[in-house]
């Protein structure tokens, strides 16, 4: 009896390799697949940046551009001209603001503009966009609190 128990315990020892190969196909057919059904975005990007020294020296009229963006509206800001009220999303009479701007001042460059914290980035984005088509390559990006911004330009909070 002893031997057929050690026959046994032998027959239950041994185990067979496993089969990788099956699965190993599987993975040089999805990977490439994978590879080929992937989305490539192409990234841009916006220069922003705040006008330097020696561009304000070069400007002596002090003539500053801002686009604020509230809520509400987009305000178009001028030193000396006022404001203009936008309506959000309306980018074509934005455009034509800026570019009249940019007309009267062809040697002016650059636009602030300032956003609310509830404001979505894609309209900061659009209105980016905007400015720059308009003849405004530099763009500076600041943030604004609503409530002041609303008190300056003469709304009720």
């Amino acid at each position: 009896m002893s031997i057929s128990r050690k026959k046994r315990r032998s027959r239950q020892v041994s185990a067979e390799e496993l089969n990788v190969a099956p699965l190993m196909n599987l993975f040089v057919a999805i990977v490439p697949l994978l590879l080929l059904s992937a989305v490539f975005v192409s990234v841009s990007s916006i220069d922003l940046s705040a006008p330097t020294r020696s561009e304000s020296a070069s400007q002596p009229d002090d003539f500053v551009l801002a686009v604020r963006i509230t809520p509400e509206n987009w305000w178009v800001d001028a030193r000396g001209d006022g404001s203009v009220a936008v309506e959000r999303h309306d980018t074509e009479t934005l455009w034509s603001v800026l570019d009249q701007h940019h007309q009267e001042r062809p040697e002016h460059t650059s636009v602030l503009v300032a956003c609310a914290e509830n404001v979505e980035y894609e309209e900061v984005i659009r209105v980016l966009d905007v400015a720059t088509l308009a003849g405004f390559p530099d763009c500076a990006l600041v943030g604004m609190d609503a409530a002041p911004a609303a008190q300056a330009a003469g709304e009720q909070p």
